[in-house]
């Protein structure tokens, strides 16, 4: 038997009695002579709100009954209230999807595969074959003008010969011996459906489709409607102002406002790759101009390629041979280069020092870099080393 409360959105508020109590875990599940809770089912949300000013936490069917989950046990009379903000949403983006549905289904002559609801938009899937811009215009155009139209929503509860006239007999199988629930959308839609809706079409207020997507079985087409298009719109907005104000520029330049941010900072970048060279061959200098054919040297506050860099500054220019060490985060970088004409075997020295730390890396005769975790000893290791 269907709930006939539910045939009315906005029946929010019910006085009912408790008939049964079960406890689970320190909770207990209520059933109620009557309710006008709906339990999530035909891709519904459940909806959510009070008995008694004790918040609903769950609900579930189970034994022929809807069973509210709460954390206190009532008895006798209770007074139920449902969230008619959400419930209301809720029923908009339901309404809608059968408003898409029978659109494309007249129009196109496709089948509703799958509906999905979300907090800003929705999906539903189609077997359709091709999908494009202009398609998804005028289905925007078509459901709006239907809505502007306000055609009724209406619940009603048909004979199995008066469905059998408008529905398929292979969908009324399963409801032979139960009650025919039916949604019409004027005369544009008659669809078996056990959920809540809006009462006409102008309730929707306004439809947007989003966009689609090519799926395995045909095309998903993205929707908000309603309420739900009016919060998102708010949220969007509100990040639109703070990155407009952030850029300095009105709404309509933020992207023009964002590509010149980017191009700035490609330019910044390209500028300390210049100077950090500029800096790294003064630096070359410096430890170049020390008496020692081999430097070694300990660095906290370099990159791994700046390192590789900076050795090969001093290897190319003057006759001498390096042995940097870098600590990055927890990790090390090792770096051994040598002149061509200096006689220092940058292999073996390089091969000692990862079997000693395990470093992973390569390189050739000329120089050789590797990393792995920094060890703290490492630098008095190398120092006493004979070259």
């Amino acid at each position: 038997m269907f709930n006939k409360l539910y045939d009315n959105c906005f029946k929010t508020e019910l006085g009912t009695v408790v008939t049964k109590v079960k406890e689970e875990n320190g909770m207990f599940w209520h059933a109620f002579k009557e309710t006008i809770f709906f339990k999530e089912s035909g891709g519904m949300q459940s909806d959510i709100g009070m008995i008694d000013n004790h918040y609903v936490e769950a609900l579930k069917y189970e034994d022929g009954e809807l069973w509210h989950l709460l954390d206190t046990r009532l008895e006798g009379n209770v007074f139920m209230s449902v969230n008619l903000h959400e419930r209301f949403r809720k029923c908009q983006v339901h309404t809608a999807q059968h408003l898409i549905s029978a659109v494309l289904g007249n129009v196109y002559k496709v089948k509703t595969l799958a509906h999905h609801v979300g907090d800003e938009e929705n999906d539903i899937e189609f077997d359709l074959k091709d999908f494009n811009d202009k398609m998804a215009f005028e289905l925007e155009v078509l459901c709006n003008g239907l809505i502007r139209d306000d055609l009724d929503v209406t619940v009603t509860y048909p004979s199995y010969n008066e469905a059998l006239k408008f529905v398929a007999k292979e969908a009324l199988i399963p409801h032979m011996d139960d009650d025919i629930r039916v949604v019409k959308i004027g005369a544009l839609d008659y669809n078996l459906c056990g959920c809540m809706h809006v009462p006409s079409l102008r309730y929707l207020q306004m439809l947007f489709i989003v966009g689609y997507e090519k799926t395995s079985k045909g095309y998903k087409i993205r929707y908000t409607v309603g309420d739900q298009m009016l919060d998102s719109v708010k949220k969007r907005y509100k990040v639109l102002d703070e990155a407009s104000n952030s850029l300095a520029v009105s709404h309509i330049y933020v992207n023009t406002g964002v590509n010149r941010l980017i191009n700035e900072v490609k330019q910044l970048n390209r500028d300390v790759v210049v100077w950090k060279h500029k800096y790294y061959k003064m630096l070359a200098k410096e430890l170049a101009a020390k008496e020692e054919n081999v430097i070694v040297e300990f660095f906290d506050d370099i990159d791994q390629k700046s390192l590789a860099n900076l050795a090969q500054y001093i290897t190319k220019e003057d006759k001498k041979a390096v042995v940097f060490i870098a600590k990055i985060y927890d990790n090390m970088q090792v770096v051994v280069a040598s002149h061509p004409e200096v006689d220092f075997d940058v292999e073996k020295v390089f091969e000692k020092i990862a079997d000693e730390y395990h470093l992973k890396g390569g390189g050739n005769k000329e120089l050789k870099q590797g990393g792995g975790l920094y060890k703290e000893n490492v630098l008095e290791y190398v120092k006493q080393m004979k070259f």
